[in-house]
């Protein structure tokens, strides 16, 4: 991917990627790596379920999706950038790459679901 890397702070693809990816991390457990930003790009673009367990139920989504609203703006309006970094994130629920606990799912966890089916 060839990005100047002053446009990737205004990409809502990436910086839904980086809130993901970063989500839990610093805990009292070590978390690994995520996806890549190439991969997470491509798996949204795919539009393919990764794991379909982790698929929300609407009321679960929204509280989800609720959750990522105050982490971005506590309290106040969403800006454009930041509805179009929700409605990525909404996708990354919807197609099964992110956990029940709002971080993107790691290489190991996407690689175990492939080799299951």
């Amino acid at each position: 991917m060839n990005v100047n890397s002053s446009d990737l702070i205004y990409d809502p693809k990436f910086l839904a990627f980086c809130s993901l990816a970063t989500e839990g991390y610093g805990g009292d457990s070590p978390t690994p790596s995520s996806i890549s930003f190439s991969e997470f790009c491509e798996k949204l673009e795919k539009n393919e379920v990764v794991k379909p367990e982790n698929k929300k139920s609407s009321l679960d989504l929204n509280k989800s999706l609720d959750y990522w609203k105050s982490r971005f703006n506590p309290g106040g309006n969403l800006s454009a950038l930041d509805s179009q970094v929700l409605d990525i994130i909404k996708k990354a629920y919807n197609i099964g790459m992110v956990n029940k606990n709002n971080m993107l799912l790691r290489n190991e966890a996407i690689n175990a679901y492939k080799n299951s089916i």
